[in-house]
Order: C-alpha cells, then sequence, then structure tokens
C-alpha cells in the first residue's frame, strides 16, 4: 500500500488548522456584527425617542396647549400622523394604562406584540426585536412624562431591514474574503510543501537505489543552507564512502582469488619437476651423470620453492601480524642497506647516493625490508656496468626516497600491474624470482600509511617511496 505523501499530510493538517481557525474567526466577527448592529438600533430607538418627545413638547407649545393625560388622548391622532411622517415610524400613543388610543401603520405590524408596552407601563424603556418573512423590526416602547407626571406611553416601531442586510452583506463578504484566502494560503502551503519535500524524495528514491546496489546515484545537493540540504551531502558522502568500500572489497576479494589462484600455479610448477625427478630417479638412479643432474634440479626447485614459501609468508605476516612500531632514523638505515648491496652484488654497478637523515616512526625490520626488495630490483634487473641512483630527503612531512636504474626489455604495460602479485618483466625470464618483491614493498609501504609508485621512461625505472617522517 503506497503511504500518502508528507506534502499531502502537511496540507490537509495546515487545512484544518485553517477551516478550525475561520470557524472561530467568523464566530468572533459575527458576535461583533450582531454586536454592531445591536447597538446601532438601540442608538437609533433612543435617538427616536429623544427627537419624539421633543416633537411632542413642541406640539403642544406651539398650540397653546398643556401636556398631559387627556390632550395627550385627544390630540393622539395629529401627533401619531406627525410624527409618523417626520421619523417615517409606525407611531402609537397610548395612555398611562397602556390602551391604545391611535396608531399611524407604516408597513406591517405584528398586532400580538406587547412585550414592549407592558414594561413602558412599568416605567421602562425597551425594545424588542423581531424578524418575519425576512423583515427585521424594531417594537420600541417609552413612558411619557410632563412635569414629572406620566402621561402616557409612545410606541415607535420601525424597519431595519436596511441596516441588518448591509451588515449580513459585510458578514459574507467577509466570509467569501476569508475563504479565498484561506484557499491561496492552502494552495501556497502545497506548492512550499512540493518544493521542501522534493529533496526529500529524491533522497528516499536514493535510499531505494541503493537498496538495489546502484551506488552511483547522486542526490542534487541544494544551495539551502538547511538541515535538507546537509542530509543530502551527508548522503551523497555516505553513498560515496559505501561505494569505495565495496568496490575495495570487491577489488579484495578478486586479489584473494588472483593471489590464491597465482599461488597454486606457482607451486605447481616446482613440485611437479621435483616429482618428476624424483620418479626418473627410482630408474636411473646408476647414471651418474643423470642422477647429478636430478639431484641438482631438485636442489634448484627446493629452494625456489622455498624462498617462493618464504615471500608468501611475509605477505601473510605483514596482513595478520601487528608489530610495534619505533622511531628510527631512515637515512641511516637507506646508507647500510645501499652498502649492504653493494657487497653482495656485482661492484661494476655504480652507485650514486643523495640521502639526508631524518627519522620516522615505523616497523624497523619491515622497512629494511622494503629497502632490501627494492635494491635487490635495481642490482637484478640494471643493465652491466649501470648506475644506480639513490636519493632520499624530507619534504614538507613527508620522507622521499627514489631508487632509479636502467633496464632493458621491458613488457609493455609493466608500469600498470607492477605491484600486483606473481607480476615479472620479460627482462626477469631468466633471473630467479617469484613475482612477490614489489607486492610485498606495496604492503609495507600501505601499512606505514605511505604511497609508492613506479615510472619508466626510455627504459629507466624509477621507484618512488613517500613515507611519514617527524
Amino acid at each position: 500500500m503506497k503511504n500518502r505523501k508528507l506534502r499531502t499530510k502537511i496540507t490537509i493538517r495546515v487545512g484544518i488548522l485553517l477551516i478550525l481557525g475561520g470557524v472561530i474567526l467568523n464566530i468572533v466577527v459575527k458576535n461583533i456584527i450582531d454586536y454592531s448592529s445591536n447597538s446601532t438600533i438601540k442608538n437609533d430607538m433612543i435617538m427616536q425617542q429623544n427627537n419624539s418627545t421633543e416633537f411632542i413638547n413642541q406640539y403642544f407649545m406651539i398650540n397653546g396647549k398643556n401636556l398631559d393625560k387627556q390632550n395627550l388622548i385627544s390630540n393622539s391622532p395629529n401627533i401619531a400622523m406627525k410624527l409618523s411622517e417626520y421619523s417615517n415610524s409606525t407611531i402609537g400613543i397610548y395612555d398611562v394604562n397602556g390602551e391604545l388610543q391611535y396608531q399611524s401603520v407604516k408597513g406591517e405590524v405584528n398586532k400580538s406584540i406587547n412585550a414592549h408596552i407592558a414594561q413602558a407601563k412599568n416605567n421602562k424603556a425597551y425594545i424588542y426585536f423581531t424578524q418575519e418573512n425576512n423583515e427585521y423590526k424594531g417594537y420600541f416602547a417609552y413612558p411619557l412624562y410632563s412635569k414629572e407626571e406620566l402621561v402616557g406611553i409612545v410606541e415607535i416601531i420601525r424597519d431595519y431591514n436596511e441596516i441588518v442586510k448591509n451588515n449580513s452583506n459585510i458578514y459574507i463578504l467577509f466570509t467569501g474574503v476569508e475563504s479565498f484566502f484561506f484557499l491561496i494560503i492552502l494552495i501556497l502551503t502545497n506548492l512550499i510543501m512540493r518544493k521542501s519535500t522534493r529533496p526529500i524524495e529524491n533522497l528516499l528514491k536514493g535510499v531505494r537505489e541503493i537498496s538495489k546496489g546502484n551506488y552511483g546515484y547522486e542526490v542534487l545537493e541544494y544551495t539551502n543552507k538547511d538541515e535538507i540540504s546537509d542530509l543530502a551531502y551527508e548522503y551523497n558522502k555516505m553513498r560515496k564512502k559505501i561505494k569505495k568500500q565495496i568496490e575495495v572489497t570487491h577489488n579484495l576479494e578478486k586479489s584473494r582469488r588472483d593471489f590464491f589462484c597465482n599461488i597454486t600455479h606457482e607451486l605447481k610448477t616446482p613440485l611437479t619437476s621435483i616429482s618428476g625427478y624424483a620418479e626418473l630417479l627410482q630408474t636411473n638412479y646408476s647414471n651418474e651423470k643423470f642422477r647429478k643432474q636430478a639431484i641438482n634440479s631438485i636442489e634448484k626447485e627446493s629452494n625456489k620453492l622455498n624462498n617462493m614459501i618464504s615471500s608468501i609468508l611475509e605477505v601473510s605476516r605483514g596482513q595478520i601480524l601487528s608489530k610495534e612500531k619505533s622511531e628510527f632514523n631512515i637515512g641511516i638505515m637507506l646508507n647500510k642497506v645501499s652498502e649492504e648491496m653493494k657487497i653482495r652484488n656485482n661492484n661494476s654497478i655504480k652507485v650514486k647516493l643523495n640521502v639526508e637523515e631524518c627519522n620516522i616512526t615505523g616497523i624497523y625490520d619491515e622497512i629494511k625490508s622494503l629497502l632490501l626488495n627494492l635494491l635487490e630490483n635495481a642490482y637484478k634487473y640494471s643493465i652491466d656496468y649501470g648506475d644506480i641512483e639513490i636519493a632520499g630527503n624530507k619534504k614538507d612531512d613527508y620522507y622521499n626516497i627514489a631508487i632509479s636504474n636502467k633496464s632493458c626489455n621491458l613488457s609493455a604495460g609493466f608500469e600498470e600491474k607492477a605491484f600486483e602479485p606473481f607480476i615479472r618483466g620479460e627482462n626477469a625470464t631468466e633471473l630467479e624470482g617469484n613475482g612477490l618483491g614489489l607486492y610485498i614493498s606495496k604492503l609495507i609501504v600501505e601499512e606505514h600509511n605511505g604511497e609508492i609508485t613506479i615510472e619508466i621512461v626510455e627504459n629507466v625505472v624509477k621507484v618512488n617511496v613517500k613515507l611519514i617522517c617527524l
């Protein structure tokens, strides 16, 4: 089942919040509008009360009459009609007992409504508001006094359709505008979330690609300096590291398979030779000449096998054993190893030394084995009366060793695979060796967090080694 997208969830939640906020806001606005309407109507009724009271007082003053109970009743038709025309309202004149004396009607009036009259009889001004057939009317009654004597009750019935409908239209307009803006906010929220969650979707796709074994899928890193861009950066960093580790694992597995295949092949050759000569000796032991030749061959192949096993053990020791490192002077070691190799090898080869002294931290025996391997190769594969140049100097935080010699008949592409196990050049076919020297040298250098490279230019072989110095 496909999960609902994050942006959809957030948009729905924002929508719910907007709806709840809109409902609450509408209730508040409705109450404000209703309060405003009621206040407007109440103020209007108070104004009508003041105007009508003043109108009645002026009426009696102009006509030279006193405002009392009898005169109010006798003049009620004229007062009601004139005041109705003046205020555009229904006007009723009542006696002090609440009996209707005359009513000038404007529009429709509900005769059954008399709560306002009852309150006016009790000496209270009272407003009663009704809504019938979309007609909004206010029924207002107040006691009329003259010289602090109650002379009657005045009723004013006014139509407030316009005020109520205007306020209702304002409320409807507000609701419409509010809904429009809420819809715009919801759409913008969805668009913003779509843009914001796109990197997350890309990350999710990247994780799925990794689960399928596709470690080349790279997530676009956005320029926004936020947690999502940091997550994309960390994802790419993790992906590259995983990819590199898997490639290293595959390469190690391939190297392991190739290594053991080569070991099987290299060990089988001398063993086959030894086994063959041993069988022949059983049938030709009396042949002195053949016996000596067979014994020499067996001895030669045994020595070759012994050397090969020693080299394999050296490789295993470098990969398995963890020796304690110590501080020593590699310049002095390089000079001593060079002198030792001069004594052991052909003195016709000239050696040029340019070595600086420098202390490094490493496994003493392994570094010495490294130098012996490199110098032995230089002596073994140099041309007669050639030169070997040995340089050692400190640069930055590294001690750089360069050993170069001129050789001949180098195999094409040897430079690229020189550090692989059991690789030998065409110029080594007639010389003793097993093709593990440079491979072992590389393992030693890597164990010391250094670098080793080989350059071949016009049959001049140069091996460069970089080791961390103190």
